[in-house]
């Protein structure tokens, strides 16, 4: 049977992640173009992330019982050749709603998509090697930033915010055909033994996993109280440059880039709580723009915010890796991501909940919300200790 090489793992599950994550985040800086386009308010951005994070945690409650049951190669090309079929459906909506059922659909097929892919990444890369591993596929997030935000950014410019979808459902379409003919049968996970079937509520039985969710929900949290209106605010009230937005992107997208490939070596070499403190702090420096401080310039603090959001992820990421057994592994990252997409989606909801708008189309309340994302940023680096001791004991027995 053709092996799977941790090398060959890393570029396909990479590949995936630069798929879906752009495929979530374009539609947060395209924001403005959407609600100008389909006639709503800006303030009901956030809704949009909202609905799909929400369609990924019930498809994450199907699915948390069933994907450590099947070929891993198999549940994975049909879960994520249904997000770009999604992606595609997406150019067809006419209003908010219309575009909030078919990000709905795709967030529902791409959990599990995520989950599956960074369930193999857990089984073909020893523990000791799991930060940097984490790290390159994080890549595909970084690269979505610096590459893909940038260009459907000018897409929209060019040709309507139809055309980023209509790109990203044909890269979709071509890492599919990648993953189709490199990915071998995966099926060892199969053969562990099982206790147990996994499901939610015996994954939840374990301290370790509890912590684990903890920490993902705390940090996900914090994050998307400010991401889906992150250009808005920057376009609308701070007067930034429509055709300066892709720039910014790409400035924040290559500190990302630099920044989990440092704090994953950091992760591996010196545990996590270093590079969790150094990502934290940039990240509460990245919301400066938001308490109304006056001139400055908005590069830096959103390089700052971006690189420290992308480095808390890869070290939690390396963190929660160990967790789970063989067996337990996709199960795991289901529910990781129902965690993740639950915190999103209250975080999305709230945030839209406590935004208002002016009749010259400002965004108000942004200072409320962003000391509300600092202070949990600060829990989560907190709560890390106290958590890391479960996850230390789950991986000892």
């Amino acid at each position: 049977m053709k092996q799977l090489s941790p090398t060959q793992a890393i570029v396909i599950v990479a590949a995936i992640q630069f798929v879906y994550i752009l495929d979530f985040i374009m539609l947060l800086p395209l924001g403005p173009d959407l609600a100008r386009a389909l006639a709503f308010p800006s303030d009901k951005l956030g809704w949009l992330a909202a609905a799909y994070t929400a369609a990924a945690v019930v498809s994450g409650l199907l699915s948390v019982r069933l994907l450590d049951r099947f070929d891993r190669r198999s549940v994975l090309l049909l879960a994520f050749g249904a997000v770009g079929l999604c992606t595609l459906a997406a150019t067809f909506a006419s209003n908010l709603t219309t575009l909030m059922l078919a990000r709905g659909l795709t967030g529902l097929c791409g959990g599990p998509a995520i989950a599956l892919g960074m369930a193999i990444i857990i089984d073909s890369t020893p523990p000791e090697r799991r930060g940097r591993a984490i790290g390159k596929v994080m890549l595909g997030f970084s690269m979505a930033v610096i590459v893909g935000v940038p260009l459907a950014l000018e897409l929209a410019r060019w040709g309507g915010w139809r055309l980023p979808f209509y790109a990203v459902a044909a890269l979709a379409a071509l890492v599919w055909l990648l993953a189709a003919w490199r990915l071998p049968s995966l099926r060892a996970h199969l053969e562990q033994p099982r206790k147990q079937p996994v499901s939610a509520r015996s994954l939840l039985a374990q301290p370790a996993v509890r912590a684990a969710c903890l920490v993902q929900a705390l940090s996900q949290f914090s994050a998307f109280l400010v991401i889906p209106q992150f250009s808005a605010y920057l376009l609308l009230n701070l007067g930034f440059p429509r055709e300066r937005l892709g720039m910014l992107y790409f400035a924040g997208g290559v500190t990302a880039l630099v920044t989990v490939q440092l704090l994953g070596r950091l992760a591996d070499r010196a545990g996590p709580l270093p590079a969790a403190a150094i990502a934290s702090l940039a990240f509460c420096a990245g919301l400066a723009p938001f308490f109304d401080l006056g001139a400055m310039p908005l590069v830096l603090p959103f390089i700052l915010f971006m690189a420290g959001n992308a480095g808390r992820n890869v070290t939690l990421a390396a963190l929660t890796s160990q967790v789970p057994a063989p067996h337990e592994r996709a199960g795991f990252m289901s529910l990781q991501n129902i965690v993740q997409d639950l915190a999103i989606t209250a975080a999305a909801v709230a945030s839209s909940l406590m935004l208002g708008e002016t009749v010259d189309g400002r965004l108000t309340g942004m200072s409320v919300i962003a000391l509300l994302s600092a202070v949990m940023a600060v829990a989560v680096l907190c709560a890390l200790p106290r958590l890391r001791r479960p996850l230390v004991v789950a991986v000892s027995t």
